[in-house]
């Protein structure tokens, strides 16, 4: 065996072996000796007077001696220079923690290898995602492997104008390879043609491009590939159903996900985990939380995904403490939570009000050894703002342990707008002006707390801000989907074919809620209008149309679900209240931070949205 070795000052009091490895050293001299034992072995003071100690393979993992260190002792004797970086220490290093299902350790050899030498090195970034792999964490080996990938498109169009002098471009498995690489550097127009230029294709290539279309957001674009790739007579696999399963919860299309779960069950195509975690998650994105239920329950293996889906599926819901009571068991099953699941609890604190489990499952997370990111300090900002406790909020940002970002300080900003702080709120938006100037959601919502205290020059000076800087707000729209057509609504939509029947059919709804002590909140029409104009724009927002339209083309016992693009808003959700119990209606409405479900006057975020 081939020993290394180290001087006394930095290895202090004990030694670290490794084994069948030369390591150079940078300091002093190494040999080649054996050993049968012992934790710490010494051999002949060099010239220098340093004494020398061998290190042993089993300890590579030895922790810092003291905190200031990277984590991992040897990586602190690369720093301080006294050990060479090279290939071998870290093929070492990651194989043990593969090996061990160190994911942390883990994490801490790949930052270091990413500012050395070989953070380029094929070999060592497939040693990487080996570990990754092996230590339960593929999102992280798949984010590696393509970041490996995906910086090399010159490679990639090499081959392919090789594949093309000799001929092999039409070949499917060659076709496939190609288009696939493409597909995963984001080049889905690439991916196309050569899709097209295949003269046989098979279900891996069919996967391959929906695939490419769902990473890219493009959830009916996949979807239409599946009926495309039925009538080509082309079975679809369990990564194919996987696939579209993502793509139908990105859109929320509950309709068309069935008819996908339906014909899944037809075909025999077992319920895997992988399937069943993203069908799960497409009921619960969809506004069915039954049917997520059902699917989480029939699964054969529940794996931290499984639960995290389920977890996040329930928080989106305002269900806070089934997530509780749900966590609570996953741990009793001895699953290990991840920040994932984190992030889910803290969420659902933050949306029903849960003010003290919120913070205690943050500082839970260090029991397992999970350092908090930046999103979880975003959710914890969140879980203080909501409660109104806008002081604490900024204070507990000033105290992070690493810079603010925009989404920290727009939790804060949201705070102060649902709390009419406009000192606090104007500091806030300010940070993120700094931060991400072209986002119009800041603007809005700084225009709105000027607006609402009626502080109209400050918020003609916002509106004046984002004209200089050519941003622009997004349009505020609704939709609902009817026998898998999709209908959009925008505030006084006029486009609509059934316009009339609309606005009359909410004029009815209307005076009947009326009837039972519905209000307009005209608070909510930020213009500098009088009363009448404002309620007559209230009257006639997107939410309201597409429930109009709804009411005018389901049948009478059915449940209505409608989605919108931005923050329902707060007129709107009372009166949706209101109409669930006139009309005996159910209406599930999805806006961009969660789901509503109105039923018999009653909305299940309890009003704390």
């Amino acid at each position: 065996m081939l020993w290394h070795l180290v001087r006394k000052e930095v290895a202090c009091a004990k030694c670290l072996y490794f084994a069948a490895t030369t390591f150079p050293c940078k300091l002093g001299s190494w040999a080649a000796s054996s050993t049968t034992g012992g934790d710490l072995e010494t051999s002949e003071s060099s010239s220098s007077g340093a004494e020398r100690f061998l290190i042993r393979r089993k300890n590579i993992l030895c922790k810092s001696f003291d905190g200031s260190g990277t984590g991992l002792h040897v990586l602190d004797l690369i720093d301080r220079g006294c050990l060479l970086p090279s290939r071998s220490i870290y093929h070492s290093l990651l194989i043990r923690c593969a090996h061990l299902r160190k994911l942390e350790e883990g994490r801490i050899v790949h930052a270091h290898v990413v500012n050395s030498e070989f953070k380029h090195d094929v070999y060592m970034m497939n040693t990487v995602v080996n570990m990754y792999a092996k230590c339960g964490s593929l999102e992280d080996a798949r984010v590696c492997f393509w970041d490996g990938a995906c910086k090399s498109k010159s490679h990639g169009w090499q081959l392919h104008a090789f594949s093309l002098k000799m001929g092999h471009h039409a070949d499917v498995f060659v076709g496939t390879a190609l288009l696939d690489m493409y597909a995963r550097c984001g080049q889905v127009e690439e991916a196309r043609v050569v899709f097209d230029g295949l003269v046989s294709k098979n279900e891996v290539s069919w996967n391959a491009l929906i695939a490419a279309h769902v990473r890219k957001g493009e959830g009916e674009h996949a979807f239409r590939l599946l009926h495309n790739m039925l009538r080509e007579n082309i079975e679809p696999t369990e990564f194919t159903y996987s696939s579209v399963f993502r793509a139908l919860a990105s859109i929320g299309s509950l309709e068309q996900g069935k008819w996908v779960h339906a014909r899944m069950i037809k075909s025999d195509t077992q319920l895997i985990a992988f399937v069943g975690n993203t069908l799960l998650d497409m009921y619960a994105k969809s506004g069915s939380i039954e049917d997520a239920i059902k699917v989480f329950d029939s699964l054969v293996k529940r794996d931290v995904v499984s639960w995290n889906s389920m977890l996040s599926g329930f928080a989106q819901h305002g269900l806070g403490e089934m997530v509780l009571k749900r966590f609570e068991q996953m741990l009793r099953m001895g699953i290990r939570p991840n920040g994932i699941t984190f992030l889910c609890v803290l969420t659902a604190c933050s949306h029903s009000g849960l003010l003290d489990e919120g913070l205690f499952y943050f500082d839970e997370m260090k029991k397992y050894r999970l350092e908090p990111e930046i999103y979880h300090y975003v959710a914890i900002v969140d879980l203080l703002g909501r409660a109104g406790l806008l002081d604490q909020a900024d204070k507990f940002i000033r105290q992070m342990p690493m810079e603010p970002t925009a989404a920290v300080w727009g939790a804060l900003l949201g705070a102060c707008r649902m709390y009419k702080n406009e000192k606090l709120g104007a500091y806030a938006a300010e940070r993120i002006f700094e931060i991400d100037p072209r986002d119009s959601g800041p603007h809005m919502l700084l225009y709105n707390i000027y607006a609402t205290a009626g502080r109209w020059n400050n918020a003609a000076k916002v509106r004046k801000m984002m004209k200089e800087s050519r941003v622009k707000k997004e349009p505020a729209c609704s939709w609902v989907e009817i026998e898998n057509q999709v209908h959009t609504f925008v505030a006084d939509d006029h486009a609509h074919p059934m316009r009339e029947e609309i606005h009359k059919m909410w004029e009815t709804i209307s005076e009947k809620i009326k009837g039972i002590g519905y209000t307009p909140d005209t608070s909510h029409v930020l213009l500098f209008v009088d009363q009448q104009e404002r309620e007559i724009k209230l009257q006639y927002h997107s939410e309201k149309l597409a429930l109009a339209f709804a009411l005018l083309s389901t049948p009478p016992a059915s449940t209505i679900r409608i989605k919108k693009n931005i923050r329902i808003c707060g007129d709107c959700h009372t009166a949706f209240k209101f109409v669930s119990n006139v009309l005996g209606r159910e209406i599930v409405v999805r806006d961009i931070n969660r789901f509503h479900h109105f039923h018999n006057g009653l909305c299940s975020c309890g009003d704390y949205w």
